[in-house]
């Protein structure tokens, strides 16, 4: 027995119950509560009622009825709510869509779990942390603003091509970075997309000097880094640049990269003198999975001499 509605209200709280009907009777008033998750759990017939006599209306009866059966969820096309939230938890640490799939995958291994709904489910947590929303004429005119008359130090985007949030490509760098290009006969590039809202790669591209030290020419955002036309984008601007900024020719002869076969399409399309060499870290991690190829001793001796060359 509580004295008041708001007695009932908050032991309602706390028992995960909602207000489902009133009913207005000959000396008194009744209130049920159902469980709350009765959509998700349609099965479940927890109830919580509630007397008021009109004589007494500070002499409540609160009743219990049945327990809770939350067994069997609701079939529904969205993906569970346990997995809802532990995509959110995942977002929040930064993994990748990959890396939150195969988590996913570890806690619930039975739980079928479709690609397509997993991928917009991750977009649409993220859209939730973004700082702000732009759309494709905002991203132009900032484009265009950052094309002319830039201080030394300030980003400068010389070129980009923005047809949508699927086909782009937008140089960054300074006009004091790109003056690096023609220190150099060599051209390193790589992508990560593990830091854009959109999942949009970003591709860094430099030199490295004598001391294995990386000298940052600027970035592009682009879609994939896998296709030739990317790398293209990227060669054909930094010739431009060259022209344009330095008043002289692009030279390049050596490009170090990784595996992807656009480059290597992208680079005897524009640059088909050039030397295509394998990156450091790709070539040792080839070189160790086929090291049982050989004795302990023998490996010794091959890394010591691979390490030298290096």
């Amino acid at each position: 027995v509580v004295n008041s509605l708001d007695d009932v209200k908050a032991i309602a709280k706390s028992k995960e119950v909602c207000q489902h009907r009133t009913s207005n009777l000959k000396d008194q008033t009744k209130y049920s509560f159902k469980c709350s998750h009765y959509r998700k759990y349609p099965l479940c017939r927890y109830e919580l009622k509630s007397t008021v006599p009109d004589a007494d209306v500070n002499s409540i009866t609160v009743m219990f009825k049945s327990t809770d059966d939350h067994d069997y969820r609701n079939q529904t096309r969205r993906l569970a709510s346990p997995v809802r939230q532990l995509v959110s938890k995942y977002i929040s640490v930064g993994l990748r869509t990959a890396q939150i799939r195969s988590s996913i995958l570890i806690d619930y291994p039975t739980t079928p779990i479709a690609s397509t709904k997993l991928t917009s489910l991750v977009q649409i947590q993220r859209r939730k942390g973004c700082p702000e929303m732009f759309s494709i004429y905002d991203f132009l005119k900032w484009c265009n603003d950052h094309q002319d008359d830039i201080p030394s130090h300030s980003t400068y985007v010389p070129f980009y091509y923005i047809e949508d949030i699927y086909d782009l490509f937008i140089l960054f760098t300074t006009k004091t970075s790109i003056q690096q290009i023609t220190l150099t006969q060599l051209l390193q590039a790589d992508a990560t997309y593990k830091i854009t809202w959109n999942e949009l790669r970003l591709l860094v591209f430099g030199s490295s000097d004598e001391k294995r030290q990386f000298h940052p020419f600027g970035v592009a955002l682009v879609l994939n880094d896998e296709s030739s036309s990317c790398y293209e984008h990227l060669f054909t601007s930094l010739q431009s640049l060259s022209i344009q900024e330095l008043r002289k020719p692009y030279s390049l002869q050596y490009l170090p990269v990784d595996e992807a076969l656009g480059f290597t399409a992208a680079k005897n399309k524009i640059f088909p003198q050039a030397k295509r060499l394998m990156c450091w870290f790709h070539m040792i991690k080839k070189c160790r999975e086929n090291r049982n190829l050989v004795n302990k001793q023998q490996w010794s001796v091959i890394d010591k001499d691979i390490h030298a060359v290096h």
